[in-house]
């Protein structure tokens, strides 16, 4: 064997290693790009729907959200204007005559004030617990307002146009008073209304009283339950 073979045959060992290390290098990066990225559209479509309900409930709580904070707006908006309107003819009428503090009227204009503040408060106590059952009572709350607001501008118009005078026409006193008590007994009947609505509806639970098809429910239950009456008075 001539030295040329021998070291030919020497080296060998080194050659197949190298040659293995370089075939592994090779089926490694060949394995590398054979990986295929796969795309699932059913799962697409359900991560996107998914997406969209989670958007859409987020947009209703916000708007609920928004909707009880305009309430609660509204029923102190409520209270101030009953205040506000109580003080003005408290005021007006001292101004005229020391006597009718204790006049009727005054008097009856101050228990129905009142009584309207009182159940605002209970309102409050009562959504403090549940803000959501306010939304149970939305139209009341804007009627409420409507009137606050209008109850006022027309008390403070009339007392301020015309000059602390105004008063002594005792058929513009006894008018404006009247109005004054019929206004403000409808808005004791309103804020009465929404803090029944808000307690039955706290007591029946929420999702009951929401529910659009309970009448039709109980109206079948009704109508089963008359026929097996029925039915059992047939078989005796």
């Amino acid at each position: 064997m001539t030295s040329c073979e021998k070291s030919i045959f020497l080296k060998t060992p080194d050659l197949m290693k190298h040659i293995l290390f370089l075939f592994l290098i090779s089926t490694d990066w060949l394995t590398g790009f054979a990986q295929v990225m796969v795309f699932d559209p059913r799962h697409f479509a359900i991560v996107n729907e998914n997406g969209a309900a989670r958007l859409a409930a987020e947009n209703t709580h916000n708007n609920y959200l928004t909707t009880i904070n305009n309430r609660l707006d509204d029923i102190n908006l409520n209270i101030s204007s009953v205040v506000m309107v109580q003080t003005l003819i408290h005021n007006s009428l001292t101004q005229v005559n020391q006597a009718l503090k204790s006049g009727l009227t005054v008097m009856q204009i101050g228990q129905i004030s009142d009584e309207i503040i009182k159940e605002s408060s209970n309102m409050i106590a009562i959504a403090r617990t549940d803000p959501v059952l306010l939304l149970f009572a939305e139209d009341v709350a804007r009627q409420m307002k409507s009137r606050g607001v209008n109850l006022v501008s027309e008390v403070s118009g009339f007392i301020l146009k015309e000059g602390d005078n105004v008063l002594m026409d005792f058929e513009k006193r006894d008018a404006l008073l009247r109005k004054v008590i019929l206004e403000l007994r409808v808005m004791r009947a309103l804020c009465y209304s929404m803090s029944r609505s808000m307690y039955w509806a706290k007591v029946n639970g929420v999702l009951k009283t929401a529910n659009p098809y309970r009448d039709f429910i109980n109206q079948d239950t009704r109508l089963v339950n008359d026929i097996l009456f029925k039915y059992n008075l047939l078989k005796k």
